[in-house]
């Protein structure tokens, strides 16, 4: 089992603390780094990717499946307390979509992570965030507006402590049980 690094702390920390069920499905958990730790950690855990790893061993509480978030009926469950897509949204040209499905599947908190403009750039990202929407970025802050009308909260994360000042991620909690307020007059 691999260590966490320091997003994955971040992700962990974000969970639900109160009158929440155990239950986690991780969109496009990769190689499974954090799966087996929540596993661990007593979380019932559905991990999914478009494509299957040799490096996934099922445990009692930790399956995997292959599912595209484009395709809700291809995942194991159709509700969890806490849905995570980290360093998903950046590889889906159709990502608005891709948000309004995690939004379905999460019944208490969906936690995604996403990197900061060309941080940790892959030639399969085609979209980028920054706090400020100039030239290719995108602002990061259309996600409040498309996770409405929960409570959103978005954060710069370092990943790794050698990352420090160079390349960051944004860590976006959405919290379904927190339904904002809007006053109309």
């Amino acid at each position: 089992m691999k260590p966490l690094d320091m997003k994955d702390i971040a992700i962990i920390g974000a969970f639900p603390v109160y009158n929440c069920e155990k239950t986690v499905l991780n969109v496009g958990c990769g190689r499974a780094r954090i799966d087996f730790h929540l596993a661990i950690m007593g979380y019932q855990v559905y991990a999914t990717d478009i494509e299957t790893y040799e490096t996934w061993q099922e445990t009692t509480n930790l399956s995997f499946h292959e599912s595209s978030i484009l395709d809700l009926e291809s995942f194991p469950i159709q509700k969890a307390s806490v849905v995570i897509a980290s360093e998903v949204l950046e590889h889906l040209k159709d990502y608005k979509t891709a948000l309004a499905n995690l939004l379905k599947l999460s019944n208490a908190r969906l936690i995604m992570t996403i990197p900061s403009r060309h941080s940790f750039h892959h030639p399969s990202h085609c979209n980028f965030w920054d706090d400020q929407a100039i030239a290719d970025f995108k602002d990061i802050k259309e996600f409040i507006e498309l996770c409405k009308p929960y409570r959103t909260t978005i954060s710069k994360i370092i990943t790794k402590p050698q990352d420090a000042g160079k390349q960051f991620a944004y860590l976006i909690v959405v919290d379904k049980r927190q339904k904002l307020r809007i006053n109309k007059r």
